[in-house]
C-alpha cells in the first residue's frame, strides 16, 4: 500500500530534528507540519477547545513555513496546561498565511522535545503539478 495523501514523519539529523509533511494541497502540507511539531513538543489535546487566529508573513512560502511554525512554538510554550486539538490553514497566499489553531486543556503534562524554532537548514517547500505538497523542515531542539 503507497503513502497516506497526508500526513508527517520525523526526520533524523545530528543536532536537530526535521518534520517532512504531505498533503492534498500546500495548506493541507503546512497544516500537517504543525501537527507534527506539537506532536513533536508533546503540545496536543483533544477537541473541544478554544480558537486563537494565526496570521504570519514571508517572503516566499520557505519562510511563511518557519514564521508559522516559530508562531506555533510560542502558543504551544504560552498555553499552559493546554495542547493543539485542532489546526486549519484558512488562507494561504505568496506573503501571507491565516490558521485557525485549536487550544483544549491536556490530561496531564506532555512529554515532548523543547523546541526553540524552526530552521531554514535544508527547508523545501514543493507543490507537485497534481495539486500535492510536500514540505520539509528542520527544528532547533
Amino acid at each position: 500500500m503507497g503513502e497516506p495523501t497526508s500526513g508527517f514523519a520525523f526526520l533524523e539529523h545530528t543536532a536537530d530534528i526535521g518534520i517532512r509533511a504531505w498533503g492534498t494541497s500546500l495548506p493541507d502540507a503546512f497544516e500537517r507540519a504543525g501537527v507534527g511539531l506539537a506532536t513533536l513538543m508533546g503540545a496536543t489535546a483533544a477537541p473541544p477547545g478554544r480558537t486563537i487566529p494565526i496570521h504570519v508573513e514571508g517572503a516566499d512560502a520557505g519562510g511563511l513555513l518557519v514564521a508559522f511554525l516559530d508562531e506555533l512554538v510560542y502558543r504551544c510554550e504560552t498555553t499552559e496546561g493546554e495542547g493543539l486539538a485542532s489546526l486549519r490553514v484558512t488562507r494561504l497566499d505568496a506573503a501571507s498565511l491565516d490558521a485557525v489553531a485549536e487550544f483544549a486543556p491536556t490530561s496531564g503534562p506532555g512529554e515532548g522535545l523543547v523546541v526553540k524554532a524552526a530552521t531554514y537548514h535544508q527547508l523545501d517547500v514543493s507543490e507537485r503539478p497534481d495539486g500535492t505538497a510536500e514540505v520539509r523542515v528542520y527544528l532547533d531542539v
